[in-house]
């Protein structure tokens, strides 16, 4: 809610700004907004580290080394032409940069200069950097027409194991299986064609959510359903001027250690499941194997790990 409450001032702000963004990439203001409050605090985040150091860092030791590499040298790249000095290129521990957390690759990929200064200024300028995000996520497929998904109630005993993006089918389609949008809403007549895939970030324990590309489109900005979700949502609130609960309750739910669920996973491709990227995190193709497991095994079906469920795997 504070966040929102910022957004919202930070809408008034940047109102000619954020317009301009929203007229050139389609991408709603709130959404912008958002992932600015997500990423940054609207800039008022400490970004202590040296990027290089903190690149090369991950680079040599963290756990996607090839990417770094590549990263690294892009952002000796960024200092050669000019972009930033050294000492301007602060970033978090994994060498995210600016007001909306750039990589090296996506501010060459990405940054704009929209205050026509003749810079793209990520680090200082807020119309630079708000536009940066706002082109980035036009340029990976954000569909201005579409949210980024909707909140749903599922049927007493759906079927978990039908989330994810690769079961996606149109919202008709998810309306036949009886799942309905929360608080009596409905679906837009005119969307009712869209693609949309089911989001279960707690499995059956938690909110359940109708999802469309464009959900895949914030995930791109980061790799979380969670990531997507709060976004999304802080966006919802930006945008409708006042708070907006989820209808959907998380329950409590076990908290295994991440190299344990990594380990559960490795036991889980052995036995020839697709679990997605072995990595100790459940996304979606490892919370669907889940779900195949407890009704093999006879458990209660909620597609979320459980110590029943891991010591019964392996």
């Amino acid at each position: 809610r504070a966040l929102a409450a910022t957004g919202r001032s930070k809408m008034s702000q940047w109102a000619p700004q954020l317009r301009g963004i929203q007229k050139q990439y389609g991408v709603p203001a709130s959404i912008i907004l958002s992932i600015w409050g997500r990423e940054t605090g609207f800039g008022q985040a400490a970004l202590p580290y040296d990027a290089l150091t903190a690149i090369a860092t991950q680079g040599f030791m963290g756990r996607r080394p090839e990417v770094f590499r590549q990263e690294l040298i892009a952002a000796l790249r960024l200092i050669e032409q000019g972009h930033a000095t050294r000492a301007e290129m602060k970033s978090s521990w994994a060498g995210a940069m600016g007001y909306t957390q750039f990589l090296p690759s996506d501010f060459e990929k990405y940054a704009v200069d929209f205050d026509g200064d003749g810079r793209r200024n990520i680090w200082s300028s807020v119309p630079d950097a708000l536009a940066s995000a706002g082109n980035s996520l036009h340029s990976q497929g954000w569909d201005g027409n579409q949210t980024w998904g909707y909140e749903v109630t599922l049927p007493k005993g759906f079927d978990c194991t039908l989330q994810g993006p690769d079961k996606a089918r149109p919202i008709a389609e998810w309306i036949k299986l009886g799942v309905t949008r929360v608080k009596g809403r409905t679906f837009p007549e005119a969307r009712l064609g869209d693609p949309a895939f089911l989001v279960l970030p707690a499995g059956l324990k938690g909110p359940a959510f109708l999802a469309t590309n464009n959900f895949s489109v914030l995930k791109l900005y980061n790799n979380s359903d969670v990531y997507a979700i709060f976004v999304g949502h802080v966006a919802d609130m930006i945008a409708a001027n006042a708070p907006v609960e989820f209808a959907g309750t998380w329950e409590k739910v076990e908290r295994l250690p991440r190299d344990r669920i990594q380990r559960f996973q490795e036991v889980l491709v052995a036995r020839g499941y697709d679990v997605g990227k072995v990595d100790g995190l459940a996304g979606f193709k490892t919370r669907r194997t889940i779900g195949l497991e407890e009704r093999r095994l006879g458990l209660p079906l909620t597609c979320y790990p459980s110590q029943a469920l891991v010591g019964a795997v392996m």
